[in-house]
């Protein structure tokens, strides 16, 4: 069995056919079971959580913006990385809410103190957002409207 010798001295196996769980296509089921996992998680977010769907609304919208205003291939990637970190930030912020609320059955400080810290994170990341779309839109709607 061929291995790869990795930087700490460890060894870990050299294709697919030589994984722990008993060969490739055992590995490609299993990807195939975590991708479906995540499509179900996402699935859950977009009908299920409010805040999630604003955060979509407004995706939209910046969306349409850029579209209008005609953004360039950096604007489009910033304002696509900008996107991602606010859902992320919310899925993440979801997922340590309903951990908390699964395993916390009465009131306790540090689990208040855990989902005070979640939602802050996704203000930060909102925050962010919106003065990243004040430095994309805003020279080209002032533009826009005093041709």
């Amino acid at each position: 069995m061929e291995s790869i010798s990795t930087s700490k001295g460890m060894e870990r196996p050299g294709n697919l056919s030589e994984t722990r769980t008993g060969g490739w296509r055992d590995e490609i089921q299993n990807r195939y079971r975590s991708f479906r996992a995540a499509l179900r998680g996402f699935g859950w977010l977009i009908l299920s959580e409010r805040h999630f769907q604003l955060h979509l609304v407004a995706t939209a919208a910046a969306i349409l913006l850029g579209l209008i205003l005609g953004l360039t291939a950096m604007e489009w990637a910033i304002l696509v990385l900008t996107i991602g970190l606010v859902l992320v930030a919310e899925g993440i912020n979801t997922a340590i809410e309903h951990t908390i609320d699964l395993t916390v059955h009465h009131v306790d400080p540090l689990a208040r103190t855990a989902k005070d810290i979640g939602a802050a994170a996704v203000l930060i990341a909102a925050a962010v957002s919106v003065v990243i779309g004040c430095f994309l839109f805003l020279p080209k709607l002032i533009a826009f409207f005093h041709r």
